[in-house]
């Protein structure tokens, strides 16, 4: 795990079953002779053998149901044994890299050999096992390990070529977005995770390596890349691993793993509920103080760290916990392949790095975790279970550390209000999504009963919309819009109370509730003049209430919207008085949110921005702060 890119969310689909039905065997239905020989079916003198087989996971658990269940996890493949009598046949297969197909029949207890040819011929046929002797034996060559495994770099060539910082905030935001953003706003559209990515230590290396964000201020670092040679879902992958990452890790071992110590001290101090057992939500607060720590140092006005001058400790601890926190964000947050978590869950290291291997979390868009298993395994012990590392911990921290201790409490603030924030401002997208499928909905019946070609433009504008969004997004149904704000009402209560010491006085839903949208006659006037521009006036007191309808959609919308930004303003004035910063001079808007999705730059899988598209449909331009809601027609002619 220690490297830029431990434990990050694949880009890759959700795991593929052998067969349907996940929670049961795939095989079992075919136990019957009958339903699995056929002309041409194995005999039981065939070689099989299992390509790169050291890329083959076997972990035990427990199904939906809660019955054991023996899973098998293959590059895009997850295969399922829910009959306890498979257990063995499937755990021993998993080590397999060349057999006899008639020597499975001595793997546990597995049945008579119909019933294992049926096993055997169905991997065959998914592509998991494959006949000896074929053409496609030769695709089985390792690839060279050790200096011949060295990789050329998989990134493309930096866009910069000198180190940025926030500070230059707001003409580096003009740069990257087009428009300005006053550094009083930036734990608004940065989430605090991501705060020191683009910083640079005192080694040279920015924080978040390969992965810092924004991509484009990536810099250019002398960085070897090989091939992987551990064992599990990244063996000799396509992405190579940062070996420079690693090295740096290991040198700074024993340091990183005593100031964790601090800090999972520091956190269990204000949260001691932790101590009957870590939760998922647990891990991600503890997780983001660990982050929260270098980026506290080079964010606070005074005795700020300088851009090049962090140490080389707090980067690599950084680097390390942020695949930590990144996999419970999967766990919270990604409905693909396996349910979400509830922030409540229990978890445990040796399940953390379980579910890593499972849901691809050891890759990134460009490489895959370069720490070896064992030590993945001591960082989750120290971490989570307060152990010791194997090799002892330093006799006394350097000065710069020592400093960095005392910084731990001021830089969990600093993390827990801006998970507040984070979670107040991602809430818009839930909402956004929840508004265009009303306005979806109420298009359709308006253009029943008014079939238009103006109400036709109106469905046409929504209809791509819905339809990408409903295929290619976490917020693709209302089951996921609303677990997703349960744990953003978790994080906003949870952090508060790990500040404050006891719950917020009111839940974030209930700051977040729709109400009436408190501004004066103009704006509406505009709106629905706009909309009367768009499609006419109503013929019949079933159109105008299809009209007024829309109207109130956009209305309710706009008045959340408002809501978002007034909590999340809220919360920053408290951040910025924590950095000792002045208070920003321009009001943050609902338009900056969008800034975030323009600095990540995959703007395909994420919610258009729903005030951009009022534009660009009913030629509005429509401005939001916490205290007013303009609406203007540039365009329209008066």
């Amino acid at each position: 795990m220690p490297t830029d890119t431990a434990f990050a969310p694949a880009p890759t689909a959700a795991p593929a079953l052998v067969a349907p039905g996940a929670s049961a065997c795939p095989f079992h239905q075919a136990t019957p002779a009958a339903s699995v020989t056929r002309t041409g079916a194995l005999p039981p003198d065939a070689v099989l053998w299992l390509p790169q087989h050291q890329r083959m996971v076997a972990q035990q658990g427990v199904n939906a149901d809660g019955q054991p269940e023996l899973q098998l996890f293959y590059g895009d493949k997850e295969i399922a044994f829910d009959e306890p009598e498979l257990f063995a046949f499937g755990q021993t297969l998993a080590r397999q890299s060349r057999f006899v197909a008639a020597d499975a029949l001595g793997w546990g207890q597995p049945g008579d050999w119909p019933r294992v040819q049926g096993l055997l011929q169905q991997l065959v046929d998914a592509g998991v096992l494959r006949v000896a002797g074929g053409d496609d034996e030769d695709d089985d060559a390792e690839r060279p390990i050790g200096e011949a495994g060295v990789c050329p770099s998989p990134l493309p060539p930096a866009l910069t070529d000198r180190p940025r910082s926030w500070h230059e905030l707001p003409g580096l935001m003009t740069e990257l977005a087009g428009r300005p953003l006053d550094i009083g706003h930036l734990e608004l559209v940065v989430p605090i995770f991501r705060i020191a990515h683009m910083a640079m230590d005192a080694e040279g290396r920015q924080v978040g390596e390969s992965n810092a964000f924004p991509a484009v201020l990536r810099v250019d670092v002398a960085t070897r890349w090989r091939t992987c040679i551990y064992a599990g879902s990244r063996f000799q992958d396509d992405k190579p691993m940062n070996v420079s990452a690693l090295k740096a890790m290991r040198a700074h071992w024993a340091p990183m793993m005593a100031m964790l110590l601090q800090v999972r001290a520091a956190y269990l101090a204000r949260c001691p509920q932790a101590r009957a057992g870590w939760t998922v939500g647990h891990l991600e607060r503890l997780a983001t103080t660990v982050l929260a720590l270098p980026a506290y140092q080079l964010m606070r006005r005074e005795r700020r760290v300088a851009n090049g001058g962090l140490h080389p400790v707090l980067s690599s601890m950084f680097r390390v916990t942020d695949g930590l926190r990144m996999t419970m964000h999967h766990m919270l947050f990604i409905p693909f392949g396996e349910p979400t978590r509830h922030p409540d869950t229990p978890m445990t290291g040796a399940e953390v790095h379980a579910y890593a291997e499972r849901a691809f979390s050891l890759h990134s868009e460009h490489g895959v975790c370069a720490g070896p298993k064992a030590m993945i395994d001591e960082f989750l012990a120290v971490l989570i279970d307060g152990r010791p590392p194997r090799d002892g911990l330093p006799d006394s921290l350097e000065p710069a550390l020592q400093e960095a201790v005392a910084d731990i409490a001021p830089a969990m603030d600093y993390a827990m209000l801006d998970l507040k924030a984070y979670a107040a401002v991602f809430s818009l997208w839930p909402m956004t999504m929840r508004a265009y499928e009303q306005l979806n909905g109420i298009a359709q019946a308006w253009l029943a009963d008014e079939p238009s070609p103006a109400v036709q433009g109106l469905a046409d504008w929504l209809q791509p919309i819905i339809t990408r969004l409903r295929s290619a997004t976490h917020l693709a149904t209302e089951a996921w819009r609303a677990d997703r704000e349960r744990v953003y009402g978790d994080m906003y209560a949870q952090c508060e109370q790990t500040l404050s010491g006891h719950l917020p006085e009111r839940p974030l839903a209930e700051l977040l509730a729709p109400r009436a949208l408190a501004v004066d006659g103009a704006p509406l006037r505009t709106l629905r003049q706009a909309l009367v521009r768009q499609v006419g006036e109503a013929g019949n007191a079933t159109q105008q209430a299809h009209r007024d309808d829309w109207l109130s959609a956009l209305l309710r919308t706009i008045a959340q919207a408002q809501a978002v930004v007034r909590v999340a303003e809220g919360v920053q004035g408290r951040t910025n008085r924590l950095l000792g910063r002045d208070a920003p001079q321009q009001p943050f808007t609902v338009g900056d949110i969008d800034l975030y999705v323009q600095l990540v730059g995959m703007t395909d899988g994420r919610v258009p921005f729903l005030l951009d598209e009022l534009e660009r449909m009913l030629g509005l331009h429509i401005t939001v702060d916490a205290q007013a809601v303009a609406i203007t027609e540039p365009g329209a002619t008066r």
